[in-house]
């Protein structure tokens, strides 16, 4: 079993640059949420069309690749987090916790003006 995904444009992070709201909680950047709500339908038609029924939850290898349009610095493991993260939320994988996502690996590349991210999900 093999399963690949790919999103066009560059993973913002979803931990940094949160949001304070006046009741002291603090929230995604809404930057972080447009990406989110913009990465769903693709994400559930992928999952469809790969007939994913039930969201993966038997042990995973997860293999992130980013692919970066510009050469500013990031953390790759930020852009882990938010793909892991909209993952469980389309119901891809069931959850994020180590039990099911094993292995996590996360590939960096640069392509000039091209940013996106494919993911890969197998059997660990």
């Amino acid at each position: 079993m093999e399963y690949i995904f790919f999103l066009k444009g560059e993973v913002p992070a979803k931990k940094n640059s949160r949001q304070m709201l006046p009741n002291k909680k603090n929230i995604p950047s809404k930057k972080y949420q447009k990406w989110h709500e913009n990465a769903l339908f693709p994400l559930i038609f992928q999952r469809n069309s790969q007939k994913i029924a039930k969201p993966l939850n038997c042990p995973l290898r997860v293999e992130i690749t980013l692919t970066h349009g510009d050469l500013r610095r990031r953390d790759g493991d930020n852009g882990e987090s938010s793909i892991l993260d909209t993952l469980k939320d389309t119901k891809i994988i069931e959850d994020d916790c180590w039990q099911i996502c094993r292995k996590v690996s996360v590939e960096n590349l640069f392509e000039k003006g091209k940013p996106s991210v494919t993911i890969r999900i197998s059997e660990y």
